[in-house]
């Protein structure tokens, strides 16, 4: 699962950013026009990839938390 995530946190910011720049391949790359485009399309991708490492990455970890208390309680018992 974390594979997918790492995945998906690599992805999903290279095709938003890849395609802006493509489609916009022929502008003037200091234009007002571009920069604003471009930032818009790295602020997109940047929040995107946050709520992504949220969902995919941060969350599995917390039911794992009372499993590991829990061996360890045991192995103090034995």
């Amino acid at each position: 699962m974390k594979g997918l995530a790492y995945f998906l946190i690599v992805l999903v910011p290279t095709v938003i950013i890849g395609t802006t720049v493509y489609l916009t391949r022929h502008w003037a790359p200091t234009s007002i026009l571009t920069i604003v485009t471009w930032t818009a399309a790295w602020l997109v991708s940047m929040i995107l990839v946050t709520v992504l490492y949220l969902l995919l990455i941060h969350q599995p970890n917390n039911p794992q938390k009372p499993a590991s208390k829990q061996n360890h309680q045991e192995s103090q018992q034995h």
